[in-house]
C-alpha cells in the first residue's frame, strides 16, 4: 500500500453554488442547478439549460481564469501555505474571450495573451505566490482527476510537500455548440442512468484542493489513490464494455491499497449520454459484481463542467466523507433494465469511509481516484507550521528510442542538417506526414494529429523489441489549431447555428494522443500537457514523476502545428517576419539507468521572476550543478524570441557563474520558433551525446567533441527549465 496525501483545504464554484457550505446545502436538497446561459448570446432559441456558475463573474481576466481565482481565493482564506507546485486540468482556457476576438477579426497578439490553457495555472500560481512548476493537463473531461493523480505522485516522490491541484473550465461557444453538433445534449437536462436519458448538460466551474504530504492539524479527508488508463478504442466513444473505465477504477483501488468491498460510495462519471452511462454501468457491474456500493452521478445537478468535473466531484466526494452524505442522482426516475444498475435517486445521510470517483473523456482517457476519511475531519483549518523537507532529486529516464520531424524532414534528414549547422526551420510538408501514415487511418485527421501520429510511428520503428510503450505523455503549446479555426470559422459563417462535429472532436488538445494510443495499443496513462514554451518540459517532468510507478516504457512527445491565422495571435515568439516553422520530437523512455543508453533527468522547473537579476534568478540552478564543468560538454539553450533579451542575459550569467568556456548553442535558431521546439532539441541532444559531438555554435559546419560528457538543455521563457542528457 502506498501513502496517500491529506486534503488541507478546498475551494469550489459550480452550478450548485460558491463555496463548500453552499455546495453541501445544495447536495442535501438534491435539486438541479441547471439554468439558461445569460452571459453570452447563443443565437439560438430554446437552447438547453446549462450548468452555469452563479454570478455575475466579473474580473479582468477570461472567465475560466476568474472561476479558478474564486476557488483559489477560498483556499487562501483557509490557509496560509504557499504550494510548491500547481497542477490544473483545463480544456477551454481563454476560449470564450478568444471567440469574441476572432469573431471581430482582431489580430493583436496581446489581446490573446490569456488564450493558452496553461495561462490558468500560471495565473493561479502568480496569485498564490507559487514559484515552482505550474503544470496544465488537458485530457478532456478526465482532466481534473488526472491533475489530482499527478499531484499525488508529486507528493509521494518527494518533488513537493504541498500541491494545489484541480480543474477549471468556463462555458464557451466551442463547447456549447460542439456538443450540440454531436447530438448528445439533452433538451430536458441531463438524466444520468435513466431509461429516458437523452444526453448531457454542458457546464462550467472550478474545483481546487490543497493537498499536503504531512498531516495537518485538521485534515478534511485523504486523497488515497489514483488510476489512469486509456481505451485506445475511439476518438470520442468509450469502449462499449467499459474496459478502460474498469482498468482505471481497479488501478485507483490498488493504488489506495483497498478492495472493492471497502468502497462505500461511487461518484459516477454519469454524463447522461446513452453510450457513456452504459459503458460505465458495465464496468461497475463487472468490478463490484452483486455487491455494489451506493452510487450516483451529480451531473444532473451540476451539468458536465468538462476539465473541472473531476475536481468538483473530488470535492463532493470529500464532502461525502466529512459530512456523511451520499448525493442523489438528480434527474433519475426510471431504471434502465439494460444497465442492470440503479443509482441512489435522492440524498442519503450515512457514514462514508471511502469514495471511488470516476471521470472519463474524449480520446478514451479515464481517471479514477479514491477519497478516504482521516482520523480527524471536523475542521478545515490548515496547518501553518509544516516544515519543508529537501526535495528529492528526480531519477533518470533511459532513452530506448527517439525520432523527430522538422522542416528539414524526418529524423535522419533533420540530424544530417543539424550536424551541418543548417536550419531545420520550416513547415513539415504534407508528403512527409502522409508517406509515414496510411491514408485510411488519417483521412479525418488534420495537421496536428497527423504530425503526432507520424512521430509515434517513427519512434516505434526504432524501439527495441518488447519495449512498446504502455503510456503516452505529450506536450503541445496550442493543440489542434486547424480544427479550432475551421470549427469557429464555420460557426461564425453560419450565424452561430451549426458547425462540424468532426472538427469539434479533433479540436481538443488530447485528440492527437488518443490517435497515438490507438495506433500503438497503449492502454496506460494518456496525458497531454500544455503551457506555452514549457509544454514539452511539463510532459517530461510528468513522465519523471509517473515513470517509477508505471514500471513500463513511456512515450514522451512534444509537437505543434503552424497555422497561418492563429500561430502569430497565440504565440508571442511567432511573427510574420519569421519563417513559419513547426514539428516535434518523440522519445521512448523507461525509468532508471539502462547500461549503454543515454539518460534524461529533469533538474529544474520554476517560474522566472523577471524582476530578479539573472544571477539571482539562476541561483537554484547554479546551486544544483556544482560539478557543471566536469559534467557537461555543452549547453543547448532554448530562447523564445519573445524573451530574447532575458535569455541572452541568462546564458551570459551562466557562463560567468562557472567561469566556463563550454559552448552554448541557441537551438531555436535552428528549429525555428514554435512552442515545443524543446522536444526536437531533446532528440538532437540525445543523438549528439550518443555520437559524442555537437555542431560548433561559433563555426557552422564544424563539430566539437563532447569528450564523453553530457549536454544541459535549458529553457528560458516564462519558466526556467533544465534537463540534463547524459551518455549511458
Amino acid at each position: 500500500m502506498t501513502s496517500g496525501a491529506y486534503i488541507a483545504a478546498m475551494g469550489i464554484i459550480s452550478a450548485l453554488g460558491t463555496g463548500i457550505d453552499s455546495t453541501y446545502q445544495a447536495l442535501k436538497r438534491g435539486k438541479s442547478g441547471l439554468a439558461s446561459v445569460d452571459f453570452f448570446q447563443l443565437n439560438r432559441p430554446n437552447f438547453p439549460k446549462v450548468g452555469m456558475a452563479p454570478g455575475p463573474i466579473k474580473d479582468n481576466v477570461p472567465r475560466t481564469h476568474a472561476l479558478a481565482r474564486i476557488a483559489a481565493g477560498q483556499i487562501m482564506a483557509q490557509c496560509s501555505l504557499v504550494p510548491d507546485a500547481v497542477v490544473l486540468g483545463v480544456t477551454t482556457g481563454g476560449m470564450l474571450t478568444c471567440e469574441s476576438l476572432l469573431k471581430t477579426k482582431e489580430t493583436a497578439p496581446k489581446l490573446f495573451s490569456y488564450h493558452g490553457l496553461g495561462t490558468v495555472a500560471e495565473d493561479i500560481a502568480d496569485l498564490i505566490g507559487c514559484k515552482g512548476p505550474a503544470i496544465t493537463v488537458s485530457t478532456a473531461c478526465s482532466s481534473g482527476n488526472t491533475a489530482l493523480a499527478i499531484a499525488l505522485e508529486m507528493l509521494r516522490s518527494g518533488q513537493a510537500e504541498t500541491v494545489l491541484a484541480g480543474g477549471a473550465d468556463a462555458l464557451c461557444r466551442m463547447t456549447c455548440f460542439g456538443f450540440q453538433s454531436l447530438q448528445v445534449v439533452d433538451p430536458a437536462g441531463a438524466r444520468p442512468f435513466d431509461e429516458k436519458r437523452a444526453g448531457m448538460s454542458v457546464a462550467e466551474g472550478a474545483g481546487l484542493m490543497l493537498i499536503v504530504s504531512q498531516k495537518p492539524e485538521n485534515p478534511i479527508a485523504t486523497l488515497s489513490g489514483g488510476g489512469l488508463s486509456c481505451d485506445a478504442y475511439h476518438a470520442s466513444s468509450p469502449h462499449p464494455q467499459g474496459n478502460g473505465a474498469f482498468d482505471a477504477m481497479t488501478k485507483a483501488m490498488d493504488d489506495a491499497g483497498i478492495t472493492p468491498e471497502q468502497i462505500d460510495y461511487i461518484n459516477l462519471h454519469g454524463t447522461g449520454t446513452e453510450a457513456n452511462d452504459k459503458a460505465e454501468a458495465m464496468a461497475v457491474n463487472r468490478l463490484f459484481n452483486k455487491n455494489q456500493p451506493a452510487a450516483s452521478s451529480v451531473k444532473g445537478a451540476t451539468g458536465h463542467p468538462m476539465a473541472a468535473a473531476g475536481a468538483i466531484e473530488a470535492i463532493i466526494s470529500a464532502i461525502a466523507v466529512s459530512k456523511a452524505i451520499i448525493p442523489g442522482n438528480t434527474g433519475f426516475s426510471t431504471p434502465d433494465p439494460v444497465l442492470n444498475f440503479i443509482p441512489v435517486a435522492t440524498p442519503i445521510h450515512r457514514s462514508v469511509h471511502r469514495v471511488l470517483s470516476n471521470t472519463f473523456g474524449f480520446g478514451g482517457n479515464n481517471a479514477s481516484i479514491v477519497i478516504s476519511e482521516t482520523a480527524t475531519n471536523a475542521s478545515t483549518t490548515c496547518a501553518r507550521d509544516v516544515k519543508k523537507r529537501p526535495k528529492s532529486q528526480m531519477g533518470p529516464l533511459s532513452v530506448l528510442s527517439y525520432a523527430c520531424v522538422t522542416g528539414a524532414g524526418t529524423t535522419a534528414e533533420s540530424l544530417d542538417a543539424f550536424y551541418k549547422g543548417q536550419s531545420l526551420a520550416g513547415m513539415i510538408t504534407d508528403k512527409t506526414l502522409t508517406d509515414l501514415l496510411s491514408l485510411k487511418k488519417v483521412r479525418r485527421m488534420k495537421r496536428f494529429s497527423r504530425l503526432m501520429l507520424a512521430l509515434a510511428v517513427l519512434a516505434g520503428k526504432e524501439e527495441p523489441a518488447d519495449t512498446t510503450p504502455a503510456s503516452i505523455i505529450g506536450g503541445t503549446g496550442w493543440g489542434s489549431l486547424s480544427e479550432t479555426w475551421d470549427f469557429l470559422s464555420r460557426l461564425f459563417a453560419g450565424n452561430e447555428r451549426s458547425s462540424s462535429p468532426i472538427d469539434f472532436v479533433g479540436s481538443v488538445h488530447n485528440a492527437a494522443l488518443g490517435h497515438v494510443a490507438m495506433e500503438l495499443g497503449a492502454k496506460g496513462a494518456n496525458i497531454t500537457t500544455t503551457g506555452g514554451d514549457a509544454s514539452f518540459e511539463q510532459a517530461l517532468w510528468t513522465a519523471g514523476i509517473l515513470g517509477k510507478k508505471e514500471h513500463a516504457p513511456i512515450m514522451v512527445m512534444g509537437g505543434d502545428e503552424h497555422h497561418a491565422e492563429l500561430s502569430f495571435r497565440f504565440d508571442m515568439s511567432v511573427t510574420h517576419k519569421e519563417k513559419p516553422a513547426d514539428g516535434g520530437g518523440a522519445l521512448v523512455l523507461t525509468y532508471g539507468a539502462v547500461p549503454g543508453n543515454a539518460t534524461l533527468t529533469p533538474r529544474l522547473f520554476l517560474k522566472d521572476n523577471d524582476r530578479l537579476a539573472p544571477k539571482d534568478a539562476l541561483a537554484d540552478l547554479i546551486r544544483e550543478l556544482p560539478d557543471f564543468n566536469d559534467r557537461y560538454g555543452a549547453v543547448m539553450a532554448g530562447i523564445p524570441k519573445a524573451y530574447a533579451a532575458r535569455g541572452k542575459a541568462m546564458t551570459d550569467t551562466l557562463s560567468n557563474a562557472f567561469s566556463s568556456s563550454i559552448p552554448i548553442l541557441d537551438y531555436r535558431r535552428l528549429t525555428g520558433q514554435f512552442a515545443t521546439a524543446p522536444a526536437i532539441a531533446t532528440v538532437l541532444a540525445v543523438d549528439a551525446v550518443k555520437n559524442n559531438k555537437l555542431p560548433d555554435p561559433a563555426s557552422p559546419g564544424n563539430c566539437i567533441e563532447l569528450q564523453g560528457r553530457g549536454i544541459l538543455l535549458l529553457g528560458f521563457g516564462r519558466h526556467l527549465t533544465a534537463v540534463e542528457v547524459m551518455p549511458g
